[in-house]
């Protein structure tokens, strides 16, 4: 599964929403099962059958938080969207768009992707030196939005 980001917020969210399924909703549905039991053959009680189910689908809400909060990292509660680049060479001005999943056109990078590391720590005026097509180019940040 590929690393999912998330904020502070969001994970205490996410924390909140497992706690509860793992201490209210989740008990509940075995004592509703547990009641269930008691009112006689279980092939024909659908009572039974239904809390059964309940059951099943809090088991899987519960494996998938606990999956998503494992395999998800901490952005910043900055979110950066757009990163603006220029050539010092040619004075060329490019334009990326931060995205979480994969590239939808060729302006757009990946939170993962090695420009973003590139900008780590940096400001706006500061020189990267971007590897593009075996050549090294120098780019100053103009904009981080």
């Amino acid at each position: 599964m590929c690393k999912e980001y998330f904020s502070i917020e969001e994970i205490k969210k996410l924390n909140k929403d497992l706690e509860n399924l793992k201490n209210v909703d989740k008990p509940k549905i075995i004592e509703e099962i547990k009641n269930s039991k008691m009112l006689g053959d279980l092939s024909e009680n659908s009572e039974y059958h239904y809390a059964k189910k309940k059951k099943y689908l809090i088991d899987q809400k519960i494996k998938s938080i606990e999956d998503t909060i494992s395999n998800c990292s901490i952005k910043n509660n900055i979110e950066i969207k757009k990163i603006i680049l220029e050539d010092l060479k040619n004075k060329k001005i490019i334009i990326y768009n931060i995205t979480k999943e994969n590239k939808k056109n060729k302006w757009d990078i990946s939170i993962d992707s090695p420009i973003i590391d590139l900008i780590k720590g940096k400001r706006i005026g500061d020189i990267i030196k971007l590897k593009k097509y075996g050549k090294e180019i120098d780019m100053k940040i103009s904009s981080i939005e």
